[in-house]
């Protein structure tokens, strides 16, 4: 249960726990793969995006507006990852009779919809559907939120600003929703009286003053108050400050409105929301940080043991004649490197007790020169390429593991130094 989980994640022991789970090779493995799918997704979806609305732009028909396969291979491949993460992951849930844990988790339902939007705009692209470029470029545009949510999502998991970040923003939009209520039912009520106000008066019935000589630059007499739509974006462009007064000189009806609006929604209203959200986003901050964060690396752990002890893994180690994996015990499994990168980083920590002038102490800086600039680089590359696969121990906990805190947020610490 939530109630207790929350309790657990800021236990010191647990964190150590965690810490320890979410820098071995499997997490880190889909950590960095999932980092490096995103990044390839984003930078071939926006170059293949740009260079589709290109082709759409011109051509009439529909094979001038197909692009070649080989440009979007990085869009299918990104998908695929994904595709076969969440299959896995859904399988392995299954078989602990906890699917259930899938369909609540919204994370998920972020790469479902991730999946199918690259994979969609992919095959219209390749294709060439989807023949009004106005549809296209608004759906294409829609993607880039999903693509950059995921990026946010995958920064909670990996640091707590981020996750503290996030979760306050999820709990002012839920604390929001009262007050955006209202706020939405007063910006209609004032929209309709203004538009009731102007009605059958000059400033809607008499044609707008365009000058003879006007280009598409010129500034045209705009009459917001003359239809709804129009009259409702004026008042909540109003809401952030912009207002010409000018409008509403031509009745004092239209004026007492204006300044009841000014005082009750700009003034008054506008300071209430940024009260709300300011102790909202506080709670957050300093009272639950290291329970959001906790939490969201618990739920990513538990996440990973489910795949790695999928039904698949037992079949998939009996084909390949794979003893246990770093997990069920294997000696060295989990320390591959580790031995070797504690060697490396005891040449930089020990005394050079020889004279300067003798060769022992010339060959110990050409060691350390070759291995600052030749060995540790070369080990870090080769761990990129592997997606942190390869990398020591030392590597995965100083990049994935957090510090471990006592208390749950400054507050309690506070409490307890008083």
């Amino acid at each position: 249960p939530q109630w207790l989980s929350e309790k657990a994640v800021v236990i010191p022991s647990v964190q150590v726990l965690l810490n320890d789970k979410i820098s071995q090779r499997f997490p880190t493995f889909f950590l960095m793969s999932d980092l490096f799918c995103l990044i390839l997704v984003i930078i071939f979806y926006t170059i293949d995006v740009l260079e589709s609305i290109q082709l759409r732009g011109k051509a009439t028909e529909q094979s001038g507006r197909m692009l070649r396969v080989s440009r979007l291979v990085p869009l299918y491949i990104g998908a695929a990852i994904f595709f076969l993460r969440e299959v896995i992951q859904i399988l392995s849930l299954i078989s602990l009779k906890s699917f259930h844990i899938w369909l609540c988790d919204l994370s998920n339902w972020l790469n479902v919809v991730f999946i199918v939007l690259v994979t969609w705009w992919a095959v219209c692209m390749q294709m060439g559907f989807l023949q009004d470029l106005n549809h296209f470029r608004s759906g294409t545009a829609f993607t880039v939120i999903v693509l950059w949510l995921k990026v946010l999502a995958f920064l909670r998991n990996m640091l707590i600003d981020f996750a503290v970040f996030v979760g306050g923003v999820l709990h002012v939009v839920q604390r929001l929703a009262a007050f955006l209520t209202a706020l939405v039912v007063i910006l209609v009520a004032f929209s309709q009286m203004f538009l009731t106000v102007f009605r059958q008066t000059p400033y809607c019935t008499d044609p707008p003053d365009i000058p003879d000589e006007a280009d598409q630059w010129c500034e045209v007499d705009y009459r917001p108050f003359c239809k709804f739509w129009t009259s409702f974006l004026s008042v909540y462009t109003m809401l952030l400050g912009e207002v010409d007064e000018e409008m509403f000189q031509t009745s004092k009806v239209a004026t007492f409105l204006f300044c009841l609006f000014m005082f009750l929604v700009v003034i008054l209203l506008a300071n209430v929301l940024i009260a709300i959200v300011t102790d909202s986003y506080k709670v957050i901050q300093y009272e639950r940080a290291a329970i959001v964060f906790w939490t969201n690396r618990l739920d990513f752990v538990a996440e990973m043991d489910a795949i790695a002890n999928g039904p698949w893994k037992k079949r998939l180690k009996s084909c390949c004649g794979m003893g246990k994996d770093e997990n069920g015990g294997a000696p060295g499994g989990s320390t591959f490197g580790k031995e070797l990168w504690k060697r490396l980083m005891d040449l930089f920590d020990d005394d050079i007790e020889e004279s300067y002038m003798s060769a022992e102490f010339f060959a110990y800086i050409l060691l350390r020169l070759f291995t600052a600039v030749i060995i540790i680089p070369f080990w870090i590359l080769l761990g990129l390429f592997t997606a942190g696969y390869l990398w020591p121990p030392q590597v995965r906990e100083a990049i994935f593991t957090s510090a471990v805190r006592k208390h749950s947020s400054e507050s309690a610490e506070e409490d307890e130094l008083r």
